[in-house]
């Protein structure tokens, strides 16, 4: 199945060519996680801080069909 993913900020270095208008395309299995898919990308887990699935929050541990949108974020600093 087709997932489309999006990524913010920092996370986009980690995927070569990455186009943040359109997103990433990435095949995977039904139930893998979004954990699995960030290794598959090579985006380390504990850069990640929130992560969107269809416009819900939910965990690294979220089991995905493989019919969604996700969006990873890294964690946001400011003064």
């Amino acid at each position: 199945m087709a997932l489309h993913i999006f990524l913010s900020a920092s996370l986009r270095r980690h995927v070569e060519d990455y186009d943040p208008r359109i997103g990433a395309e990435v095949s995977i299995e039904p139930n893998t996680t979004v954990a699995g898919v960030c290794e598959s990308l090579g985006i380390p887990k504990t850069d990640v801080k929130i992560v969107m699935v269809n416009g819900k929050g939910r965990a690294l541990s979220f089991k995905l069909t493989g019919d969604e949108r996700v969006a990873l974020f890294p964690p946001i600093g400011g003064g």
